[in-house]
């Protein structure tokens, strides 16, 4: 595969001038951010499409099969995977409707631009008669200078009253035997002032919260701003690997709070069984599609420490049958179980009926699958990195939208959990407002009640 370095003078001089670009180009931005969590090393930016295409079908088996056929027909995908394609691929009918959300966006490259923090080098890779005008593009284009205008005002979508009664719901509902654990969320909107843009509030994003698995992607109608920390699956060659997320502790105001809710999390029984539960889910979806014998825990609730909070993750891995199509392993795995609960099927339904509206993207699955890898150095095997669309907003003529919140299990304290959603909601409100306490004055971090809204 042909490769070009390029002279760049460092990855946020460069993030600069390709958030620069989304004033006037189509830009599909997946960027590690430097982060080194889940062995997360490349920014991966694909500029002016060979082709790009929104899927919106009610018949999943069709979508699926246009996915394959695409990605198969050039060397690099880059996409989104709205949550509603999931209800679809498990045969559940939505109570809601989201016309504005396309199940599927492709965007299909021959050539991509890679930044690789391991080593500080950029390069583009692909077809050569690409590179000198995407280099001519780079070189002529200043870096963003990020807008210092911020939304007023941000909405919760459901109040905390409500919050706490639908938990109360899925606690009747796990009695009944039902579920074991639903994972619960609700919507966050602000109408976005004139002058605030997208690659602003991914700018503040990558500079406060740096996640492994960021995104700035521009589709047709809207754009895609995601600081993801957790992926979703990951394939190199015939190795996949998944990492669910399961277990989160806001970080402290200094030192010592910080240290403190960290063991309270590492010592949480309730937390460790709610990642345990989706790693046994996890463990049977990836068996659908790996050799027998062949999936193995390497690593189960770990701590990863990001800028705003702490998490529980833990790593599976498998060996993918010979044979299998990308569409196989959607229709294995996706939704991811960390978003859903246990068991899937029975608890997609249930989210659906308490749920008051359509997740859309948010909880769904952003990334890239490279045919025949990177080339050279960086390997000829087949390639894919997915993200869980966690903390990953949409925004749609001026109003962007995004859900936060957690699994639910029968020892889940309705308060500590609207807290919880809330720690999800802070890095991303802030990027908005500036800070969650002009949302919430009375939210703090350590474990202050938080206010009626």
């Amino acid at each position: 595969m042909n490769q070009r370095k390029l002279n760049i003078k460092s990855a946020n001089d460069l993030v600069g001038r390709l958030l620069r670009l989304a004033a006037s180009e189509e830009l599909c931005l997946l960027d590690s951010a430097g982060a080194k969590y889940a062995g997360s090393r490349f920014l991966i930016c694909g500029l002016r499409a060979a082709e790009r295409i929104e899927i919106c079908s009610p018949n999943a088996s069709d979508t699926v099969r246009l996915v394959d056929e695409k990605i198969s027909s050039h060397p690099f995908s880059i996409f989104t995977f709205s949550y509603d394609f999931g209800l679809k691929l498990q045969n559940i009918e939505s109570r809601h409707r989201n016309v504005a959300e396309p199940d599927v966006f492709l965007a299909l490259f021959d050539c991509l631009l890679i930044h690789d923090y391991d080593c500080s080098e950029t390069r583009l890779i692909g077809d050569s008669s690409r590179f000198d005008e995407i280099e001519e593009l780079l070189s002529s284009t200043d870096p963003l200078a990020e807008s210092p205008i911020f939304a007023d005002d941000v909405k919760m979508d459901v109040s905390r009253a409500d919050y706490l009664a639908d938990i109360a719901s899925i606690h009747e509902l796990i009695r009944s035997g039902s579920t074991y654990q639903t994972n619960l969320t609700h919507p966050v909107r602000a109408d976005l002032p004139a002058g605030l843009t997208p690659a602003d509030i991914f700018s503040r994003l990558r500079r406060t919260n740096p996640a492994p698995f960021s995104a700035y992607i521009q589709r047709t109608e809207s754009t895609v701003v995601s600081t993801s920390p957790e992926r979703f699956f990951s394939i190199d060659g015939s190795i996949i690997e998944a990492s669910p997320i399961k277990g989160t502790r806001p970080r402290g105001t200094d030192a010592a709070e910080d240290k403190r809710l960290r063991v309270e999390l590492e010592a949480s029984e309730k937390d460790r069984a709610e990642n345990v539960m989706i790693v046994d889910l996890l463990r049977n979806d990836l068996g659908r599609v790996c050799e027998f014998g062949s999936v193995a825990v390497l690593e189960l609730c770990a701590i990863e420490e990001h800028p705003t909070i702490f998490h529980l993750v833990s790593t599976i891995r498998g060996s993918l049958r010979q044979g299998l199509e990308f569409s196989d392993i959607l229709r294995a795995l996706f939704p991811c179980g960390s978003i859903t609960g246990a068991p899937k099927i029975s608890t997609m339904n249930i989210i659906d009926s308490i749920e008051r509206s359509s997740r859309g993207l948010s909880m769904g699955a952003i990334g890239y699958y490279a045919r025949d890898g990177f080339g050279g150095d960086l390997g000829t095997a087949t390639r894919a990195d997915l993200s869980v669309a966690i903390r990953t907003m949409v925004v749609r003529a001026r109003e962007a939208v995004f859900n936060v919140g957690g699994g639910i299990v029968i020892d889940s304290e309705g308060d500590d959990e609207y807290r919880e959603s809330l720690a999800k909601a802070r890095a991303l409100i802030g990027a908005l407002c500036g800070d969650i306490r002009r949302l919430f004055p009375d939210y703090a971090l350590n474990g202050t009640r938080p206010p009626d809204s």
